[in-house]
């Protein structure tokens, strides 16, 4: 499976930033792994709404314009 260049520019890129914050989370002081989890819970979270979000509409636009 071949991945287009958006995919390396939207996962190599442009979340760089949140690596860094994962990455912080887990390695920085103090740790805490609780704090740490429940960021990342978070995230994930929020990632899943706005990409199922995004999808829902492209279906609607899909099926009204095409």
């Amino acid at each position: 499976m071949a991945f287009g260049p958006g995919t390396w520019l939207i996962f190599g890129i442009i979340l760089v930033p949140v690596y860094v914050v994962l990455l912080a989370w887990y390695l920085g002081e103090p740790r805490d792994r609780k704090t740490a989890t429940l960021g990342v819970v978070y995230l994930v979270g929020l990632t899943t709404l706005l990409w199922t979000a995004m999808f829902i509409k492209t279906v609607i636009l899909d099926v009204i314009f095409f």
